[in-house]
């Protein structure tokens, strides 16, 4: 006679910089896995690897934590591309969107839909807030989520297991901005400083769009730098400072205007269950 599964926790996530994964992970925890089923959906090889088996790769998964950033009020691309091709027959899901303090646009509206719309059904949803991606230029929400925020994190974990009903889509807040509403995405470009560049291939291994070279450091041609989505996590992995946050002094005037508020207000996470 087959034994039933065991019940398992999934975590599928964009996480460059590693906050989205850190809230993913302590909310894993709070449902009561610190072994979850770990989907990174971050680096192009891993995200081809799950669509390419996007009907098996659930198969050992009964709630699925969903966890991805905002940029631009919306979510990533890469994220779009790999949730557009898993479907939910019927499992249970979290979905989580984590923001930069300043405003989370119609990401997790967009991330609840699109896991309704593919047969998962969303028992909860949160919206976490993680260290701005231009914190180099405008410091917002520095070293977030800090503790606190995983302690709220692994609560919402622990009050998911008693949700009995799954969301309405009605019950996703947004923030309707000209950033969120436009189909394009902006982003800072980090600066490279060639001449300091020790080619240690750090950049190119972390780079969710795989445009770097491990062995130069530079972009693989001069068309692609566009493709940068400004996550920064080429900063964050350089050791030797060849790569940094810098604007030019009318765009770090811009930043300054956007970004002003939440430099200085503290959010908090905000949970629907």
């Amino acid at each position: 006679m087959e034994q039933p599964m065991t019940k398992r926790i999934g975590v599928l996530f964009f996480s460059p910089t590693n906050t989205t994964k850190k809230i993913c992970d302590a909310i894993a925890s709070g449902m009561g896995s610190d072994d979850p089923v770990v989907l990174d959906m971050t680096h192009p090889g891993k995200r081809a690897e799950i669509i390419a088996n996007a009907n098996t790769v659930l198969n050992e998964v009964d709630h699925l934590i969903v966890g991805a950033p905002v940029y631009c009020g919306k979510l990533p691309l890469q994220t779009i591309e790999c949730l557009g091709a898993l479907k939910g027959y019927g499992k249970k899901s979290t979905a989580v969107a984590v923001y930069g303090n300043r405003d989370y646009g119609i990401a997790l509206y967009n991330m609840v839909e699109m896991l309704s719309q593919n047969g998962f059904n969303v028992m909860a949803a949160g919206l976490f807030i993680g260290q701005h991606s231009y914190s180099d230029v405008v410091p917002v929400a520095m070293g977030r989520p800090d503790e606190s925020d995983i302690e709220k994190a692994q609560k919402f974990g622990t009050q998911i297991l008693n949700v009995s009903r799954p969301l309405s889509i009605k019950d996703i807040p947004t923030q309707w901005d000209k950033h969120s509403k436009s189909k394009k995405y902006t982003a800072l470009k980090p600066t490279y400083r060639r001449k300091i560049c020790v080619k240690c291939g750090r950049c190119a291994a972390v780079c969710p769009t795989g445009i770097l070279s491990p062995e130069t450091g530079k972009h693989l041609n001069r068309h692609v730098k566009k493709i940068c989505i400004g996550c920064m996590a080429c900063v964050n992995n350089c050791k030797s400072g060849a790569r940094i946050s810098k604007a030019n002094p009318i765009v770090g005037i811009i930043m300054k205007s956007v970004l002003g508020q939440a430099s200085r207000v503290r959010k908090e996470p905000f949970i629907i269950t």
